[in-house]
Formats: C-alpha cells, sequence, structure tokens
C-alpha cells in the first residue's frame, strides 16, 4: 500500500470513530415532512438599506444553535463578518434564527427539517436578508441515515434587493453516514428543482464534503448547471482534533466574484465562510 492510500485509509478509520458514537446516540427523531411547515419568520427591517452594486454573503453551520450570543458577537466584531447583506444558517432552531435576526435587524425565514436526537430541539436552516424576502420554500432532500433517520432539506426565498431579484437558498445535506454518492444526489435532486428562467441565484450551507474528491464532483455537477463556486479559494471549513475539511461552499449564477475566505470563531466547530459578490453592469435595474 502506498503511503498516499495509506493515509488516506487512516484519515477515513479516523473520521468514521468521530462519527459513530454520535450516531449510536441517535434515536428515532421528529421529521417535518411536510413542505409547508412548520416555518418561522419575522421582519425587523425598519429602515430601507442602501444599496449598491455588491453583495456580502455569508453562510455559517452554528453547531446544534449552542453559542448564539457568541455567534451575534462574531457577526458584530470579526471585520471579515460584519455588515453582511444576506446570511445562511444551517443547524439553527427557531430562538437562535430569531435572535441573531433581531440583534442584526434582518428579515428571515425558518424552516426545522426534524428535532434532532442529539439536542432534542428543532434543527434546520435559515435564511437572513437586508431587504425584503418572499415566496420562501422548503425542500426536502432524499435519503436519510440508516439509523438516526434525521431528515435533510434546503431552504429558498427571493430577496428584493433594489437592483435585481434573488433566488437564495440554504443547505445541510446529510453526513458520510450516508455514501458520497447519495450526498452528491441530494445536491443534484436541489439543481434539478431549480427553473431555469432563474439568472441570478445563491446557494450556500454545508454539503458534508469529506475528501477532496467529494469536493471536485459537487463542484462539478454545480458547474454543469451553471454556476461557480465562490468560496473555492477560501480555505477549508472545518477542524476535528488534527483533521481539516472543507465541508461549506457557496455558489453563485449570474453574479460576479470579487472575494472570499473564512474566519475562525468561537460559536462553532465550522469556520463562516464570507463571499463578496458584484452584480453585473450588463444587469438592467
Amino acid at each position: 500500500m502506498n503511503k498516499t492510500i495509506l493515509y488516506r485509509t487512516i484519515n477515513t478509520s479516523r473520521f468514521i470513530l468521530l462519527l459513530v458514537p454520535l450516531w449510536l446516540a441517535c434515536g428515532a427523531p421528529k421529521n417535518y415532512l411536510s413542505p409547508e411547515g412548520p416555518k418561522f419568520t419575522h421582519n425587523y427591517v425598519r429602515e430601507p438599506h442602501i444599496a449598491s452594486d455588491t453583495l456580502k454573503v455569508i453562510t455559517f453551520n452554528i453547531k446544534f444553535a449552542r453559542k448564539i450570543q457568541q455567534a451575534i458577537e462574531d457577526l458584530k466584531t470579526i471585520p471579515e463578518l460584519q455588515a453582511p447583506d444576506i446570511i445562511l444558517l444551517q443547524e439553527m432552531d427557531e430562538a437562535g434564527t430569531d435572535s441573531i435576526a433581531k440583534s442584526l435587524k434582518f428579515n428571515y425565514i425558518y424552516y426545522p427539517a426534524t428535532v434532532h436526537p442529539q439536542s432534542d430541539r428543532n434543527f434546520g436552516n435559515a435564511i437572513l436578508s437586508r431587504w425584503p424576502i418572499h415566496n420562501y420554500k422548503k425542500i426536502l432532500l432524499p435519503y436519510e441515515p440508516p439509523l438516526a433517520k434525521t431528515k435533510r432539506i434546503a431552504v429558498s426565498s427571493y430577496i428584493s434587493h433594489p437592483k435585481l431579484e434573488l433566488l437564495v437558498y440554504s443547505v445541510h445535506t446529510a453526513t458520510a453516514i450516508i455514501s458520497a454518492k447519495k450526498r452528491l444526489e441530494q445536491s443534484d435532486s436541489l439543481l434539478h428543482s431549480i427553473s431555469e428562467e432563474h439568472d441570478n441565484i445563491i446557494i450556500g450551507g454545508d454539503f458534508n464534503t469529506v475528501f477532496s474528491k467529494n469536493v471536485r464532483d459537487l463542484e462539478e455537477i454545480f458547474s454543469k448547471n451553471g454556476f461557480f463556486r465562490a468560496s473555492r479559494d477560501a480555505g477549508t471549513t472545518v477542524r476535528w482534533n488534527f483533521l481539516n475539511f472543507t465541508m461549506d461552499h457557496l455558489f453563485v449564477k449570474g453574479l460576479d466574484f470579487i472575494a472570499a475566505g473564512t474566519t475562525e470563531t468561537g460559536a462553532s466547530d465550522h469556520k463562516p465562510i464570507w463571499v463578496w459578490l458584484k452584480i453585473p453592469k450588463h444587469v438592467v435595474f
């Protein structure tokens, strides 16, 4: 066995050992299988925000919504995270989502996917915006882990930016407990649900891509559907002990890329990704 294969085998084994206790601890969840809800939404924006031709988007998995006050502090004080226009959140409950939106004075839509056995609280995705949100949806992703059975979803909404209409998704696919092929099919099913008539789209979240091949495969299916991985050079997003992974991503269509990165935070085991985008000059306002 050559060194590359040996290293990959050791890392895979270590990663599985990290997941097994979590897997075995999971009981039967309460999944929300209706596309209609439950849903939670509120508008905290009181004055119109001055819009420019650039957008700052953050995607952030806040582990089980446990450290919400820390997340709020980080979003307010870490320079790379300050003054975003759109925030995509995963592993959230309704109270944590509302606290962040209220503190930052954002509008939001939140859908839980399940009551997670590890936290015994709602567990889902949210979209926060400085501008009006409407026509929001919950998209049920296929497949569930064989034991835990926890459902995963994407949340979508239209955001009425003063200069264009955006279609935005916050996504959380399954962990490596299910196969890489099935995790990829979850993303593929989401892409197939998007009509070709939409021109300006942002899709971000936790895709649980463990190895570089998983990242390449994910990027390939998005690229085939006209998307660019804006977070490509942002760096790794998860550190577990001595292992680093690039699990979180942000994809865009119809917008120009400026810059992207990650930053350390005390709020989660995931680093938030920040991305600067530009509205193309050919867009007619």
